[in-house]
């Protein structure tokens, strides 16, 4: 259903899957990286076995909580950045932005819980939106799927009707 006025696909290229897909790889990649430059030093202080320094907004100990932080601001970045599982990082980091935003900054200024706010609406659009055609989730997919109609032809599959 298009509204008055909108241009079709044809006349807009902004509306090609190639271009929402580059938009995606783009966003997905960027705030990856960006993120990794977060969680890499987290590591760190989680190699070096110092989770007790850390702050603990939701009263589980300061070493669950630099890993909850590590497993999502590295781990889920990694996955996000080469587009396995992500719409699982993606939902992983949500969390992980509420949190620093919600239960961590809620007496901050809007100057401090901008960043984290600019980093939840990127990963929410992620978790939507999933990673996108250049990925590899979507490489994944299609080759299930094209696994799955190779099989169609098949008479090795089970007749429910006939079972009595």
């Amino acid at each position: 259903m298009r509204i008055a006025g909108e241009k079709s696909g044809k006349d807009c290229p902004a509306a090609t899957t190639e271009w929402w897909g580059a938009g995606i790889f783009i966003l997905r990649v960027g705030v990856a990286l960006m993120i990794l430059s977060h969680g890499w030093p987290k590591l760190q202080l989680l190699m070096e076995a110092r989770g007790g320094e850390w702050m603990d907004p939701l009263g589980w100990g300061g070493a669950i909580s630099l890993g909850l932080c590590v497993l999502a601001e590295f781990f889920c970045a990694l996955a996000m950045l080469i587009g396995v599982f992500t719409r699982i990082a993606a939902l992983a980091l949500v969390i992980n932005f509420w949190v620093a935003l919600f239960a961590y900054g809620q007496a901050s200024s809007w100057a401090v819980n901008e960043l984290p706010s600019l980093y939840l609406v990127c990963f929410v659009t992620l978790l939507c939106t999933g990673a996108g055609p250049f990925s590899v989730d979507n490489f994944l997919r299609r080759w299930i799927l094209s696994r799955k109609k190779l099989g169609r032809g098949r008479s090795d599959t089970r007749d429910y009707e006939n079972i009595n």
